[in-house]
């Protein structure tokens, strides 16, 4: 068996694979869209007295803004630095139990993954943030005090 042989062999084998990475890859990305824009409208309506209150007592649209898109800012970089070390240990637990009698795969990630992830969780998040500044503007304040707990 000729080498240049055994690598195509393995090279087109690997590129079935490499598609199933890729979809699920853009299938994660969209779930953490979801989940931080599911999040992010949740504690808008969870929250209308209190920003009602804030605005009453005369914060500007930006100071408001801002005070709610901090918040999210910061439990994203909370998610990043305990997800990172998780996924880490969940893909070596992963590659640990699904292994096979004559082969395995160790877990080798790129240092550069770790930056890439980070930054599109943080451009997820910026995202979801100009996208949910529109439901902060649209906060009823009479309604949202009226209301009765």
């Amino acid at each position: 068996v000729s080498t240049q042989k055994l690598v195509s062999d393995f090279s087109s084998a690997f590129t079935l694979i490499n598609t199933v990475v890729y979809v699920i890859i853009v299938l994660a990305a969209a779930l953490s869209f979801t989940v931080v824009f599911t999040l992010s409208n949740t504690n808008i309506s969870e929250r209308e007295r209190e920003l009602a209150t804030i605005k009453i007592l005369g914060f500007k649209r930006p100071e408001v803004h801002r005070y709610i898109n901090k918040e999210t800012l910061i439990l994203t970089g909370m998610g990043v630095v305990c997800g990172l070390p998780l996924g880490y240990a969940l893909a070596r637990s992963l590659t640990w139990i699904l292994r096979m009698p004559s082969l395995y795969f160790d877990v080798v990630v790129d240092p550069a993954t770790y930056v890439i992830s980070a930054a599109f969780a943080c451009a997820f998040t910026l995202i979801v943030n100009a996208l949910t500044n529109r439901s902060l503007d649209r906060v009823d304040m009479v309604g949202a005090l009226k209301s009765a707990e």
